[in-house]
């Protein structure tokens, strides 16, 4: 009889420690959705960051789909989400109770952005149209600085650059409200490595350059020391030190200017870039956009170092060889590649003018200008 009583003690007494002991149940977890939106709340931003934070400790992270949103899941609590896509954030306080499609949210901290008018490149009407805006005044919330060519209707006898603009009436929609806005030149902030220090991105449209070593240095160790640069078409040649006089990354066709092709149905080579196009503005049927802002001559990219360098599109252009013979071969068009703490985007295609309703290649360009600060 004892023997018995013995054992239905210890077992009363394992099973009650065992109760005692058992863990806490595992918090439940609440899935937060919500939408990430570019400046003009409108656009959706994809592949961005959302992490959510507390007390300083990451608590989970997602990204953003195609068209903006994301999920994610918290516990019960307070929260900083903090939305990223490369430069360009905004952060919000948040508390979660229960399952919840927050409000859209838009990016509100801008980097310090700077442009260089070109002759015909126009990116910053691109800026102004994703929201890059203050609300108020209209203004731009970025630095236009003065190119080489003066002015941006200084193109108007230019013939190379009309791009099929035939009249000039079409050349003279120009908003004025991106005229340059900033007392200092381009040569002054070619020539001053703290002032170029002082933007995070600076924009360099298409425009005619005469090869300046002191120039290419200086954007070269701005761009190592953490800048963002982007270049197009004529401008190519301020590219000259950071490619190693075509050695690295990629390098120019020889005859310079030599591409002849108006447009091309061009591939695109980014799954993230074609579903964004194609979710949000019917764009990219098959993969394929058709870009139609080429110079009359522009710059052709002879090859490019795979192992650097992301290239972004693709497609069948004619150019002229050195014996002044057409070329028709497939080219790709579009480059982004890391250097030092930086980031190089190049084009030799760009942007068609400065209204405000977009093209086709706006909307490449608009995709691309925050994929620039974001690529690891």
């Amino acid at each position: 009889m004892k023997p018995i009583i013995l054992s239905a003690f210890i077992l009363l007494f394992l099973f009650s420690c065992s109760k005692d002991e058992a863990p806490d149940a595992i918090p439940e977890s609440i899935n937060i959705s919500g939408k990430l939106l570019a400046p003009n709340n409108q656009d959706p931003i994809v592949n961005a960051r959302v992490s959510a934070m507390q007390n300083n400790i990451l608590k989970a992270e997602t990204t953003t789909d195609a068209q903006g949103n994301f999920t994610i899941a918290l516990e019960k609590g307070e929260y900083t989400l903090n939305l990223a896509k490369g430069l360009f954030t905004t952060q919000k306080q948040i508390v979660v109770e229960q399952e919840t499609t927050l409000d859209n949210y838009k990016i509100d901290t801008l980097p310090n952005i700077g442009v260089i008018t070109g002759s015909f490149d126009n990116i910053e009407s691109v800026l102004y149209g994703i929201g890059l805006v203050n609300p108020i005044t209209n203004e731009p919330l970025f630095d236009i600085i003065d190119g080489i060519t003066t002015n941006k209707n200084s193109h108007i006898s230019n013939q190379a650059h009309l791009h099929g603009l035939n009249k000039s009436s079409d050349l003279e929609s120009r908003n004025p409200i991106l005229d340059p806005n900033v007392s200092f030149s381009y040569t002054d902030l070619m020539s001053d490595p703290t002032l170029l220090a002082s933007y995070d991105i600076l924009f360099i449209n298409c425009s005619s350059h005469s090869d300046n070593p002191t120039y290419e240095q200086n954007l070269m160790d701005y761009v190592n020391n953490g800048g963002f640069l982007y270049v197009t078409d004529w401008s190519s040649s301020l590219l000259n030190t950071v490619t190693n006089n075509d050695t690295d990354y990629l390098s120019f066709y020889t005859p310079r200017r030599s591409g002849q092709s108006l447009s091309t149905t061009a591939t695109i080579l980014d799954g993230n870039l074609s579903a964004w196009l194609l979710l949000n503005f019917g764009i990219s049927i098959n993969d394929t956009v058709f870009i139609d802002e080429f110079l009359g001559s522009w710059q052709v990219v002879d090859s490019y170092d795979p192992t650097t360098t992301i290239s972004w599109l693709n497609g069948v252009v004619d150019y002229r060889d050195n014996n002044n013979v057409t070329v028709t071969e497939n080219k790709d068009l579009a480059f982004t590649f890391l250097l030092g703490q930086g980031a190089v985007f190049y084009s030799s295609f760009h942007t068609e003018n400065d209204e405000f309703d977009f093209t086709t290649t706006d909307r490449i360009m608009e995709y691309l200008v925050f994929e620039m600060t974001a690529i690891e």
